[in-house]
């Protein structure tokens, strides 16, 4: 009897012992069922945020629709694995294994869903119906190659991390992760300038810096923005320069958006006038200037002296304006009626209204009307048989405003459209 009392208890250690660690099959099966419940609905539960942050931004609403299956997966693997290892008190190899090849290829396949609907998302906000169309698919072109580039690198590194479970194909996999970080390497190295402009286009993209049509100011130049490539901004200048910017210069230094929020505008024109100038007198006649110009939009009209000084009077006369090309027009016809007007205060000056003198060789146009009192079009061209070229003051000294020609021109400088500027606003509210 105390032999039996000592070995039957020996013999049923060992099976109480693998009872305590081996699950009942209904555990095992509930614990998987639950697992994959929450996976699903931690799934939704994150396309649902994506959706509600991206209600305003394109990305995270791509990314929300894009992401799901991938994300589904790997969120699924990871709660099974730790369900499995709590009802089991301890995860099996195999499914350790397991657990782990398939969150590596889920991941490798959620990374390759994300990196191109990122390059899709930052490329959506540029029209290419736009002038340079035929340069915004070139630069799609080589986004997509750039695009593809990065899902294969993620492959391959997916497929390393693959081969690195087993331990009989570590090798294999070190010596793969090897020659994809030596490739990195040497690419990186070729491509370093021309990374950080890809880079620096992506931001700009992402952060909503900069649109096609928006009117820019950059170093001194102002124009429009006409094409928008992976590496620089094209804009067309005012006197129809083309000025190719680097992507970087516009995310490293500062640069003026004229149209970000709104296309109104206010500009300024500095004159320097002798010392006791009546500064009221000067701000009577701006103020008589901008009421009649059509150009003026009634926002501002202020006239401030800026500087002075033993031998002059700086003032400077702000003024605003509905865009930048009717500024530009406005600000040239105030600084030249304000010379004229200070011209005929001096004495010694002809009187306002008087004609002045043919010049020497010249004859004089008969019947031509006179400068200051004529009204509609006159012909720009010569008078045959005479030298004297009859001038429109309004369509002569206006480059955006006065003809078809300039108002045409104009077109293109009064930013992207009331549609841009009313997304951005909410975008800058939500």
């Amino acid at each position: 009897m105390a032999v039996l009392a000592v070995t039957v208890p020996s013999a049923v250690l060992p099976a109480a012992a693998s009872g305590g660690t081996t699950p009942a099959p209904a555990a095992v099966v509930l614990a998987v069922a639950g697992a994959l419940i929450v996976a699903i609905l931690l799934t939704e539960a994150v396309a649902a945020l994506l959706r509600a942050v991206g209600r305003r931004r394109w990305l995270w609403a791509h990314l929300a629709r894009r992401t799901r299956g991938p994300l589904r997966v790997l969120l699924a693997v990871l709660a099974v694995w730790v369900a499995v290892g709590v009802v089991a008190d301890g995860t099996p190899h195999g499914v350790d294994v397991a657990a782990a090849l398939v969150g590596i290829a889920a991941g490798t396949w959620l990374l390759a869903v994300v990196v191109p609907a990122c390059v899709d998302a930052a490329l959506g906000r540029h029209r290419t119906d736009a002038p340079g169309h035929r340069q915004a698919r070139g630069s799609r072109a080589q986004a997509a190659a750039l695009r593809r580039a990065a899902v294969a690198v993620v492959v391959t590194a997916g497929v390393a991390g693959l081969l690195g479970v087993q331990p009989a194909t570590r090798p294999a996999a070190l010596v793969l992760a090897a020659l994809v970080a030596l490739a990195l390497v040497a690419a990186v190295a070729a491509v370093v300038p021309w990374l950080r402009d890809v880079a620096a286009g992506v931001q700009l993209a992402a952060t909503d810096a900069v649109r096609l049509d928006d009117v820019v100011s950059v170093d001194g130049v102002w124009g429009r923005v006409e094409e928008i490539t992976t590496t620089s901004v094209v804009v067309q200048a005012w006197d129809d320069r083309r000025v190719v910017v680097p992507a970087r210069r516009l995310t490293s230094a500062p640069f003026e958006n004229w149209t970000r929020r709104s296309a109104e505008i206010v500009g300024t024109v500095e004159l320097d006038l002798e010392p006791g100038v009546p500064v009221a007198d000067v701000r009577a006649e701006l103020l008589r200037v901008l009421e009649a110009n059509d150009l003026w939009d009634r926002r501002l009209a202020v006239l401030q002296v800026v500087d002075a000084t033993g031998d002059r009077v700086r003032v400077r006369a702000a003024m605003s304006a509905a865009d930048a090309p009717r500024l530009a027009d406005l600000a040239c016809d105030v600084r030249e009626a304000l010379v004229e007007w200070r011209a005929r205060q001096r004495p010694g000056e002809r009187p306002p209204g008087a004609t002045p003198a043919p010049a020497a060789g010249t004859t004089p146009t008969e019947g031509a009307p006179s400068p200051s009192g004529a009204t509609g079009r006159r012909d720009r061209a010569a008078v045959p048989g005479s030298t004297t070229v009859l001038v429109d003051p309004r369509r002569d000294s206006r480059l955006f405003t006065g003809s078809v020609f300039a108002v045409e021109r104009s077109r293109a400088f009064t930013g992207p459209g009331p549609e841009a500027l009313a997304e951005r606003d909410a975008a800058v509210e939500g």
